[in-house]
This record gives structure tokens, C-alpha cells and sequence, in this order.
């Protein structure tokens, strides 16, 4: 039995790309999840009364469980863990296509919750109050039935483990759901022996996965132009709340690198990575378990890091839509979560392009020098801390052009100064008076003085129940 132990120290090794190929995509989805999970109570418990709050705490909700596809790899998917495989691979099954249904339900929603002139029909508070929950409810309804009556569109239907146990052997497949198919016998006889220990998982049923992504796309699309022609028509004042321009705009931004990423990724799975295919067999999946077989050329190498960053782009860009989701919800409510998206938004980015250089590394000393390959990534990885400050200066003017503040320079002066009269949580006579003095100096005017103030003891209160809870 392969233990958990021996399964990471697989992955840790060159072969396993030192877990940037499996490890470090399943634990990022894990953290994506809990992260918009959490996000989602953070905006719901923002203001739990207001309908567009529920709106995006709700698909957070589902756009998470999107994002954790690549949860399963966290475990072996060999078939002597298949008694925890066979639940943890929903996130890849049921989960993911249920996540994916209803989010494109509700990016149709957004007409709804965010005002476009031409679908202003929709823009009503009678169904604000009903369209946060009915994609929810009306998808569960649908995937229980489906998965009841065992639709070979949604449920798999027959999968096996083709396993090679020792080399020289010959391939065995072990059915765990089903039974034996053309497509597993036809398998075994194309590997005739085994040139090396591995398993993999063969079967068929469940394909509206994949039609779930291309249709998320191009609904996504659709989502797009809505904010788009939303974010226009607020900035130009031709809506009521001209206010929200800036809310729109996170909405659009978060769209866009949700659909460029998808672009990206769409254009891998399809087009790259079947060009860099050594074997072009069955599927891809199973390519690249059998390009493992084979010696290491620079296709192959190519090949098996293509499959690798599409791992990391099923995760990011959902990731990313949910940063700009939570900006837009949040800005005016909990005070400073424009500075904490920023910092979350550079340290990702640092992060990755850490490991990016550590595998760069790693594969060129291998190839050039005979040195271990883990040295030259550690030496390549390490001088991203040696100049660290211009990168994160770089990122930092990107995010905030991204992630702009929702206060003017002279608003956030007057947000400081109220700021330190707050500390011991009472604004004196003398303070007031000053505050007063301040706002007519910055020329804001009493009642933007007073909405500032109440965001930050509306965000002040919620962060202290947060804390509480």
C-alpha cells in the first residue's frame, strides 16, 4: 500500500517536479476554498440585510468549489486509497458541476443587482430578494435527480484503475465502478509490459464537466459586456448611485481576469498542450501518465509542465474573480480591506514567481551542470529574496491601479487624523473641533465627513464581531 509519506516524498522528487505538479495545486485549492469561503461570510455578515451582499457571498460560495478542483491531488490516487478517493474526487465530479451551474445561473443574474440601462427591467427589487438563492436552490433540485437516476451525462459510469504493479509485468485493470470496457481492454494491450510502476484511472461517464467550463466561459463573456456597460453608464452619471462606478469597476475587472484566464486556459488544455503530446492517445490525463514511461526529451519534459500549469489555471483566475469581488462589496464597509486584498495580491504573486524560478532553475543546472537539479532552483528561487523590494514596489503600483482606494488623498488625510481621535474610542470637543477645522481645510463637506466616520466604526464593530465569533 502506498503511504501518505511516500506518495509526497513521489511528488517532492524531479520526477514529481518537486510537488508543483500535484502538492502545490491541491493544497492551493484547499486555500482558495477556505479563503472564499471565508470571504463569503465576511461580505454576507457585511450587511446581511442587503440583497447584492447575499448575491456575492452566495457565488463566492460556488466560484470556490470551482476552485478546488484540484483538491483531490492532496491524497494518492492510487486504488489503495480509493476508499477516500471516491468521495474527495466529487470536488473534480457532483461538486464541480453543480458549482458550475449555478454560477452561470447567476452571472445571467447580474442585470438584476447592477443596473444596465438597456436590461433595466431587471433591476428590480422584487427579484433582487428572490435571484440570490433560486440558482442555488433550483441547481441542487436538478443535480439530486440526476445524480439518483445515474445520468452518464453528470455520474461516471465505469472507471478502473490500469495499474502497473512491477516493471516486466504485465497491466492489470481493477474496476471500481462498473465494469470492464473496450476503451480499459484496448489500454492494457496498447502498454503490452510494464517499463515502469505507475496507475492511472480510466473510464467514461461525467463529460458535461467539461462542457460546464466551455459554457462558464462564454456566459462569463455575456457577465463581462453587463459590467462593462454597467461600469460606463455609472461612471457617466447617466445612472442613479453614479457612487457605484467604482463597485462596477472591480465587478468588470474581476470578470476580465477571470475570462483572460480562462482564455488561457482553454487554450492550453486544447491547443498547447495537445501540440506538446508525445503520445496522443486516449486522453491527455492519461498521456500523461504514460509519458512517465518514457525517457525524459524536451517534449515530454514540455508536456508534463503544460499539464501542470493548467492545474494552476482551473484555481487563479477564480481566485483572482473572487479578490475583485470582495473589493467591490466590501470598500465602503470594513475599513482597510482595500490595503489587505493589495498585500494578498503581492504576496500570490511573489509566491508563484518563486516557484516558477525554482523549477527554471531546477531544470536548467540538471541539464547544464552535474549538479542536483534542486540546487539550481534553490540558488535561482533565492534571488527573488535579494530583490524583493523593487518587485514588490511593481506589484504594489499594479494592485493599486487594480485595487484603487475608495477615498481621495485629501478623504484618507481626514480618515487618519479621525483615526488617532478615535483611539480611546471617544472624539472630545477639543478633537471635534479639530476634525472640523480639518475637513473645511481639505474642503470636504460635513456630510462626506460623517460617512467617513461611520465607515470606520461600521468596519471598526465588524471587525471586533469578527473577532468575537
Amino acid at each position: 500500500m502506498t503511504t501518505l509519506s511516500e506518495y509526497y516524498l513521489s511528488q517532492f522528487s524531479a520526477e514529481g517536479t518537486y510537488g508543483l505538479g500535484a502538492i502545490f495545486p491541491g493544497w492551493l485549492a484547499v486555500l482558495i476554498l477556505f479563503w472564499m469561503l471565508t470571504l463569503s461570510i465576511l461580505v454576507w455578515k457585511a450587511a446581511p440585510k442587503e440583497m447584492d451582499n447575499r448575491f456575492i457571498a452566495v457565488l463566492l460560495v460556488a466560484e470556490g468549489f470551482k476552485a478546488a478542483y484540484m483538491l483531490p491531488s492532496i491524497f494518492p490516487e492510487s486504488s489503495d486509497w480509493w476508499w477516500l478517493y471516491e468521495y474527495t474526487v466529487q470536488f473534480r465530479g457532483t461538486l464541480f458541476q453543480t458549482a458550475h451551474i449555478i454560477a452561470i445561473l447567476m452571472y445571467f443574474c447580474f442585470p438584476i443587482y447592477f443596473r444596465v440601462n438597456r436590461l433595466s427591467f431587471l433591476y428590480k427589487p422584487s427579484l433582487q430578494r428572490h435571484a440570490w438563492y433560486l440558482p442555488t436552490l433550483l441547481t441542487v433540485m436538478y443535480m439530486v435527480v440526476q445524480v439518483y437516476q445515474q445520468n452518464p451525462l453528470h455520474v461516471v459510469q465505469n472507471l478502473a484503475y490500469i495499474q502497473c504493479d512491477t516493471i516486466g509485468s504485465a497491466p492489470t485493470a481493477l474496476v471500481v465502478i462498473g465494469t470492464e470496457t473496450a476503451l480499459m481492454t484496448d489500454m492494457l494491450q496498447s502498454i503490452g509490459t510494464c517499463e515502469a510502476e505507475l496507475w492511472f484511472l480510466l473510464g467514461d461517464g461525467g463529460e458535461f464537466g467539461w462542457a460546464a467550463i466551455a459554457l462558464s466561459f462564454l456566459v462569463s463573456i455575456f457577465a463581462l459586456f453587463i459590467m462593462r456597460a454597467s461600469m460606463k453608464q455609472y461612471a457617466s452619471g447617466s445612472n442613479q448611485n453614479a457612487s457605484e462606478s467604482l463597485t462596477s469597476r472591480s465587478l468588470y475587472i474581476g470578470f476580465l481576469g477571470k475570462v483572460l484566464g480562462t482564455t488561457l486556459f482553454l487554450l492550453m488544455i486544447f491547443v498547447i498542450t495537445p501540440m506538446l503530446n508525445p503520445i496522443s492517445g486516449v486522453n491527455i490525463f492519461v498521456d500523461q501518465a504514460l509519458a512517465l514511461l518514457q525517457g525524459p526529451t524536451l517534449q515530454g519534459k514540455l508536456f508534463l509542465y503544460s499539464m501542470m500549469l493548467n492545474g494552476y489555471l482551473v484555481s487563479l483566475p477564480i481566485a483572482f474573480e473572487a479578490l475583485m469581488f470582495v473589493h467591490a462589496s466590501m470598500k465602503d464597509t470594513v475599513l482597510g480591506i482595500d490595503e489587505r486584498l493589495r498585500k494578498t495580491f503581492a504576496t500570490a504573486i511573489l509566491t508563484g514567481l518563486g516557484a516558477v524560478l525554482f523549477l527554471v532553475g531546477s531544470e536548467a543546472v540538471e541539464g547544464l551542470l552535474p549538479l542536483p537539479g534542486m540546487l539550481g532552483g534553490v540558488l535561482l528561487g533565492a534571488t527573488i529574496l535579494l530583490i524583493r523590494k523593487p518587485i514588490i514596489g511593481i506589484i504594489d503600483g499594479v494592485s493599486t491601479n487594480i485595487l484603487p482606494s475608495a477615498y481621495s488623498d485629501s478623504e484618507i488625510a481626514y480618515l487618519e487624523a479621525y483615526t488617532t481621535a478615535m483611539e480611546d474610542n471617544i472624539v472630545t470637543d477639543q478633537e471635534r473641533s479639530m476634525l472640523v477645522t480639518l475637513a473645511s481645510s481639505l474642503k470636504i463637506g460635513d456630510d462626506r465627513a460623517l460617512e467617513i466616520e461611520m465607515s470606520f466604526n461600521s468596519g471598526q464593530i465588524l471587525d471586533e464581531k469578527i473577532a468575537d465569533n
